[in-house]
């Protein structure tokens, strides 16, 4: 599994070992970053929820990785196999197991860094494996109306569907429709349609994707009114030097 997620998280790979776990910590655009664990078993991943603090102070101790927009702006994305029973036990029996309040204990603990857990199957680590370096395709192959009928009828039936969407939902950096075959225009996202509309308005899209980065690392009304200050500041600082600029031409 490591492999194929290595082919699609890019090449800013970060130098950053956390004691003897298996993971992988990337840089990303507008200075998000991403930790990947692979665990060997779910004792791994409680292990993980609770050392969120000393994995937080490895990070912040390294004075050669370390920046001040990791404080905010960290993703933990926990990789973990299980058995097929117990992967379709969590949809299909309307009960709620222990691995189901596992993930919501870590998934819903925001404290030092957002954590995703995703789950796979021998089906899907053996799929993972036939196609690393084809994450594009795979995509292009398998979102189309077919395969999203197929999976409405049976996820089971349907785990490569289920694998490649899960990925979308767990990894945050992951543009659906970057990925979407081009022939597919009526499944069109919502980001692209505001995408669209922001260029049509000449609005700066780099600024609005960075600006929903900072909005969602912060933690409270008064980081909240802070940091709307701070940007106001930064407005008025370069309308002015517009200004400047405009009036040195005239």
């Amino acid at each position: 599994m490591r492999e194929f997620i290595e082919a699609i998280v890019g090449n800013e790979k970060l130098d950053f070992r956390y004691k003897d776990y298996d993971l992988l910590f990337v840089r990303h655009d507008y200075d998000s970053y991403y930790l990947f664990y692979f665990l060997k078993d779910k004792s791994q991943l409680i292990s993980l929820q609770k050392e969120a603090v000393e994995m937080f102070n490895s990070i912040k101790d390294d004075k050669e990785l370390y920046k001040p927009d990791m404080d905010k702006n960290t993703t933990c994305i926990f990789f973990l196999y299980i058995t097929e029973q117990e992967y379709y036990e969590i949809g299909e029996n309307g009960q709620i197991s222990e691995l189901s309040k596992i993930i919501c204990l870590v998934e819903e603990d925001l404290n030092y860094f957002k954590k995703n857990v995703f789950l796979y199957t021998d089906q899907m680590e053996n799929f993972a494996q036939q196609n690393k370096g084809k994450f594009k395709s795979l995509c292009e192959n398998y979102f189309t109306e077919h395969y999203f009928q197929k999976y409405k009828e049976s996820c089971r039936n349907s785990f490569e569907y289920d694998f490649l969407i899960n990925l979308f939902i767990k990894i945050p950096f992951l543009s659906f429709y970057k990925y979407l075959p081009l022939e597919q225009k009526k499944y069109r996202s919502m980001e692209n349609f505001i995408e669209e509309k922001c260029r049509e308005a000449q609005i700066n899209q780099n600024h609005i994707k960075e600006m929903s980065n900072k909005i969602e690392m912060l933690d409270n009304e008064e980081e909240l009114y802070r940091w709307v200050d701070e940007l106001l500041k930064k407005q008025e600082s370069e309308k002015d030097g517009a200004d400047e600029d405009e009036d040195k031409k005239s």
